[in-house]
């Protein structure tokens, strides 16, 4: 099921242990380093934990982008290489938390979620950010170079990256996974448009499961999408601290477009409880179309078979019971009867506006 996450931590277990979590395919971290200041930057791919604990002390401002899923061993190596609270090191474990933002003496860390769509299907993949005055270290799930776009910016000369404070690049990480959900937004309509020229043209016996299967995937996005806006809420206060009064100019923006996507999931649940009313209503039209048939069909037949009835039983013609039996053109006049007695519901039907 979409969004279901199965945590195996046993009730009472102490906080901030990195134990319970379902077992996943060992693969290597990839690190990449961004030191940068006004004046220049720095990138390194393939970077080890103690040349990133090297730059961390530098003054420069340090941006560590740590990829794939991470170990217990491997994370609380990390941890303590670059002093992370083990509370948050327990959501970068489990992976598959509700958005949110949370600060442990003087460091910031935010939980987003970067999901993609497949097999009409919502994945769940995490983001993970922590940060203080001058560095930031960046979590998330898959191994898809999702920060690119900021690390190019980082690179031009003149960029406002460099010569803001670093709290100014975590939004622009921020602005970068909430951005990321408006192509996946068009994914999903574009797929309920597919179910909606089924559903009106030729349904099949899998159409109704595609709705509700997409109908599912929207409701977890937009619980997804109403936690990470209420982050971004977060962030833009005044008493969160390490966040300056310059960056919460900039994250109204970033606020405004996670209102955009829930609007526009929004209005996609709706399209998709109407595309389930369009699919019933079809069933329901081509059931009618079927009864009618059979109701015309039994209507026409119901007179024949009395007649037939009649003269099918078995009186004497000698004792007058029967008279028609000794006419000369008595089969010709039954038939002759019968046709009559269709082509007169024919017309009467059609009068009635039935066919």
């Amino acid at each position: 099921m979409d969004g279901l996450v199965h945590r195996h931590t046993p009730p009472g277990t102490a906080p901030g242990l990195l134990t319970g979590r379902a077992p996943v395919a060992d693969e290597a971290l990839d690190f990449t380093l961004v030191e940068y200041t006004p004046e220049r930057c720095e990138v390194l791919h393939g970077v080890e934990v103690d040349e990133c604990q090297f730059h961390l002390r530098t003054p420069s401002h340090t941006w560590i982008d740590v990829a794939g899923r991470a170990s217990s061993e491997m994370l609380s190596e990390l941890g303590r290489a670059f002093n992370l609270h083990p509370l948050a090191l327990e959501d970068v474990f489990h992976a598959n938390q509700r958005s949110k933002l949370d600060i442990y003496d003087g460091q910031g860390f935010v939980v987003l979620n970067d999901p993609a769509y497949e097999d009409g299907e919502i994945r769940l993949r995490q983001v993970s950010i922590f940060f203080s005055k001058n560095y930031v270290i960046s979590f998330h799930d898959h191994k898809l170079d999702i920060f690119k776009p900021v690390r190019d910016r980082l690179q031009a000369a003149g960029s406002r990256l460099r010569t803001l404070d670093v709290d100014y690049l975590v939004y622009a990480l921020v602005d970068l996974v909430v951005d990321r959900k408006f192509p996946l937004i068009e994914a999903l309509a574009n797929h309920l448009e597919l179910l909606e020229d089924e559903a009106l043209g030729h349904p099949t016996e899998t159409t109704l499961s595609h709705i509700h299967q997409a109908r599912r995937a929207l409701v977890t996005f937009h619980r997804l999408q109403w936690a990470e806006r209420e982050t971004i809420l977060a962030m833009m206060r005044p008493e969160t601290p390490v966040i300056s009064a310059d960056t919460r100019t900039y994250l109204r923006d970033c606020f405004d477009h996670s209102i955009a996507v829930l609007d526009l999931l929004e209005s996609y649940r709706e399209m998709c409880n109407g595309l389930m009313e369009v699919y019933l209503m079809q069933a329901s039209n081509r059931m009618s179309e079927v009864m009618k048939t059979l109701a015309v069909i039994t209507a026409f037949f119901m007179p024949l078979s009395f007649l037939a009835g009649v003269y099918g039983m078995n009186f004497d013609r000698e004792a007058g019971n029967m008279p028609e039996l000794g006419w000369r053109h008595g089969y010709l006049f039954f038939w002759g009867l019968t046709a009559v007695i269709v082509l007169g519901l024919l017309l009467w039907m059609r009068r009635k506006r039935w066919l």
